[in-house]
Order: structure tokens, then sequence, then C-alpha cells
């Protein structure tokens, strides 16, 4: 977050015309709105860079300086880490050609970028603050004819974040006007790489004023150099920027053959549209381990694995799926449902299916353990799916505290574990024991049952009335969590947040069921979404 990549470059002087014309075309028709015209250095990795000559190579130029000066920022506040439907699309092509196994091409995980300007960091209390991954600075500019212009802690951090088994990738950041200094450039990174072992891309960092003015041929053709002579020596290559640049400034062949880093700060979705396996979506963060702030990264590539699959170890790395956003669209009904328990009995799955329901959200069980799972959960997983039916499940909450919830969790991992879900795992916080709790407690005990299960590659819903939800949780679990509420004998729930789910029956008569059943209106594909961004057991 290996691809089988081209070995020949684009020849760029072959296009340029054509490119040419079609950015200019796309520009006329589609103005873009640079929220960083003021300055590119609001994006950049060396924000406050003033650009230096290619005669002066010192540590002190005024990039590093600016760094080494700059006020304490604020810490970040991650709203949300992804959007399922505009991130994971990232590498497809790739994805097809790989000859791997598909289900661990994708990995969520949380990382840093680092270099000089960090200091001495304790990567053991990086590695313990649940940091998966450190991208390191390995120098800048032409270290092939200048080699002193290697990070001043590089050998440090590699050597440091290994010893306690984190996964590092390298970047070098480029101050190089055309392709031929690139690719000394290149030159002078693997110089200083060539005796690690890298387990993540090796980044070319463009993002200097200059290169902002240069045309988009120039900017293409070094990216192009720089990336193609990494690979030559062995090793992934990808391209690091802020979204304006890789938006303007780089053709899209170029972008399509090497990996995409884009840096987009305190903003939902980056703005860059294109494919991507990483997202530096924060300046200012804080982790522990680290005296000042840092960047923050969301990878979305499982690049151990496709780097090295004949020696990847996936034991003990959990898929991470953090929080995301979940838009309602509660103008149009996506899929028509039923939700069912063990008071349905036995269902005849067949007329189910003919009756017109889409899909079915079936009980797992209750309470913290396992043994409690529902008598009929089984027989109604796989009845549904003889019949096409997609399903998602729920697990019903009795829980008094989070350690409960947390507990809860695990039993119904212990049950749902190796099946496949087209839709979410829902927390449902109904009963009535729930009431002597006070607001915070209630809010902890949700997200303590969702995030454990997102830890373990589940997208994750809560289930509750409209009531409930609107006056006895935070408001932050509706922008984590999914929302599935529940609101009778009305045409829209009053529940005024996101949601995704409506229970909109409790006395449904749907054939092939004796009794009354629950109904549900969905708004969003979520088959898709399962699919695309590989999540519960996909």
């Amino acid at each position: 977050m290996g691809k089988l990549k081209s070995l020949l470059s684009v020849l760029i002087c072959s296009t340029v015309m054509c490119s040419v014309t079609a950015l200019q075309a796309f520009a006329a028709n589609n103005p873009v709105t640079d929220i960083y015209d003021s300055t590119i250095f609001e994006e950049s990795k060396e924000s406050g860079s003033q650009g230096i000559s290619s005669n002066v190579w010192a540590v002190g130029s005024s990039s590093d300086v600016k760094l080494d000066t700059a006020e304490p920022a604020v810490e970040a506040v991650s709203e949300t880490p992804f959007n399922v439907f505009d991130i994971y699309d990232a590498h497809q092509k790739y994805v097809k050609l790989h000859a791997g196994d598909p289900e661990l091409m994708y990995r969520n995980s949380e990382g840093i970028d680092v270099s000089y300007a960090q200091g001495k960091i304790d990567w053991k209390t990086v590695k313990a603050s649940g940091i998966d991954f450190a991208i390191i600075r390995a120098g800048y500019g032409n270290a092939y004819k200048y080699p002193n212009q290697i990070d001043t802690w590089f050998k440090y951090n590699i050597e440091e974040a290994q010893k306690v088994g984190m996964n590092v990738g390298i970047y070098w950041y480029s101050y190089a006007d055309n392709a031929e200094d690139a690719r000394q450039e290149a030159e002078g990174c693997y110089q200083i790489i060539k005796d690690y072992t890298i387990q993540y891309p090796v980044y070319f960092d463009i993002e200097e004023p200059k290169h902002k003015k240069m045309s988009t041929a120039e900017v293409s053709a070094m990216i192009d150099t720089f990336c193609s002579t990494i690979e030559s020596k062995g090793y992934r290559a990808g391209v690091y920027s802020f979204s304006s640049l890789l938006t303007t400034k780089v053709y899209q062949q170029i972008l399509d053959k090497y990996d995409v880093w884009v840096a987009h700060w305190n903003v939902k979705v980056p703005g860059y549209t294109g494919n991507y396996g990483m997202w530096q979506h924060s300046d200012c963060g804080r982790v522990n381990g680290i005296d000042t702030v840092v960047d923050l990264d969301h990878c979305y590539i499982n690049y151990p694995y496709i780097i090295s699959p004949d020696t990847y170890d996936p034991d003990g790395t959990e898929t991470n799926v953090s929080s995301v956003e979940h838009p309602a669209s509660t103008d149009k009904v996506v899929a028509k449902g039923i939700d069912v328990s063990v008071w349905q009995a036995k269902i005849d799955w067949d007329k189910v299916a003919q009756s017109g329901v889409d899909y079915a959200i079936v009980r797992a069980g209750y309470g913290n353990l396992a043994s409690q799972k529902d008598k009929y959960f089984e027989a109604n997983i796989e009845g549904a799916a003889k019949v096409g039916i997609d399903c998602g499940v729920y697990w019903y909450s009795y829980a008094s505290s989070p350690e409960d919830a947390v507990l809860e969790a695990e039993a119904c991992y212990e049950v749902i574990k190796g099946k496949k879900f087209a839709y979410p795992v829902y927390y449902s916080l109904e009963d009535v024991c729930l009431n002597s709790l006070s607001n915070k407690e209630l809010s902890d005990i949700a997200k303590a049952f969702c995030s454990t299960l997102e830890k373990k590659g589940y997208y994750v819903g809560i289930k509750s009335n409209v009531s409930f939800l609107s006056t006895r949780l935070d408001e932050s679990l509706f922008k984590a969590y999914d929302v599935w509420v529940a609101h009778y004998g009305v045409a829209k729930p009053g529940f005024t947040k996101n949601y995704n789910m409506w229970q909109y029956s409790n006395t449904g008569k749907v054939n092939g069921i004796n009794g009354i059943v629950n109904c549900d209106y969905a708004y969003i594909n979520f088959p898709k979404v399962m699919k695309e961004a590989h999540l519960n057991g996909f």
C-alpha cells in the first residue's frame, strides 16, 4: 500500500505534443482551483524550502534550517484515514497481474516519515505506540557528485528501526534540474541504501518550487529516470509529491508505472484523484518516542508482501481497518433486506430469495462468550449463501464496560472468522440493561467493540433505535463507524446523522419465514465496498 511493470521506460519525447495538447484541453475545460497557489510549501514535506543552487549542498541549507527552527505545530486530529470508494482502487491493474495471494495484497497500516529533523528517535517506543512502518530520508540532491548529502540521522534511523522489527522504506529529496540530474540522484541514493533490506518502496521526493515551474514533460522525465534507475537496482520505486503537482505536472503513463505517495494534509480525502498506495495526511502528528512533530501516513498496499512474497510472514500482522466516514444516500434505496435470528426459527431461504430479498443481516450471537452463538446462525448463513443472498451479521450486546465489549468482540470473531460477509458486522446496542449506563460509558463500550473487530479486518457498524443513537452516544462514533438505525412507522428515520441502513419495520411478512420479521433498506452498495476494500473476509 510485486507488481509487474514494463521494463522499458516511456519515451516521453515522442508523446510530448499530444500530451501537452491533452493537458491544455483539460485545463481549458477543467480549470484547477489550486488551494496551494499562494505557496506550494503548505502541503510539502520540506516546508519552508527556498531552493538551493546545484553547487550548494550543505546540511544547513535554507530548507534544512527551516525544519530545525519551525515552531511546534498543533497535534493533528486524524478525521478519516481513507474513503473506501476513493482509495481502494489503487493499483488494480497490477493486482490482477500479480501471481501471489490476492487476499494479501492489501493491508491498511499506519506509518511515519522521518529525517534528521526529528532528531534522535526512540524506535522501541515508536513501535510500541502502534506505528507499523517508517519511510526514512536517505539523503537529498546529487549525492553521486556530492557524497556528503546523506541524511545525518539515516544510518541510526534505519538500523534502530529495523532492530525493533519496524518495516522501512526510503525517500530521496530531489533538487534535480533535468533527467540526468535525477539519474545521478538515484545512483547516489543507491550507494547509501544498497546494504539494507527495504520492505517499502524507494520514493523520489519532488516538491521544490522550481519543479512546479517546469513543464510536464520535464517533471515526468525526471520521475521516470529516477524510478527506472532505482528499479534497475532491484528496488520497488515510487514518487512522492503534493496533490497539485501530481495532478498537473506528471503524465498519467508515469503515474501508472510507479507507486504513488500523495501529500495532502487536514482533509478527509486527498485532492489527487488518481491511484495511490500511500497518503501523507498530516505534517504535525505526535508519536510517542519522537520529541518533535512528525509526518503521519496511511498505507493501503501490503508492500512487505508484494516486495518479498516468498519470505513474507503474515503471522501477527492483523489488518488494521481504520475508521471511515460513511455518507448516507438516504434518497435512494440500493438494496432491500431482512434481519433474522433464532426467533425466526427454520427459514426456507429459496422462498425468501424468490420474494425479492437482496440481503440478510444474521444474528451471530450475544454476550461475551462464543458459546452464545445464535442457534440458527450456521443454518441461516449457509441457507442464504446457497440461494445467492448476501449476508452481514450483528452481535447483541449486554456489555457493562469497555472490557466486556472487547470480550464480546472476541466472542463474535470466534463465531464469524473464516466466513465472508458482503454486509457489515453490526454491534446491537438495544438491551434495557444498557439504560443504567452513562453516555460516556456507552460510547466507550461501542468504541471498544468496533475498534477490536476493525483491527481484525471487518467493516463495523452500530445498530440501535433512533432515540438511543440520538441521545446516548458520542457523535464521533457516527463518523468512525457505519450506522444502522431502527425507526418504525415513519417515512424517514428521525436520526439526523449519517446512516447507511434503516430498519423500517419490525412486523414484516416474507415468504419462507413463519411469523413476522424485521425489514431493512440499505443505501450504499455494501458488497462492492467489501470486495474492493478486501474487508470482511474478501
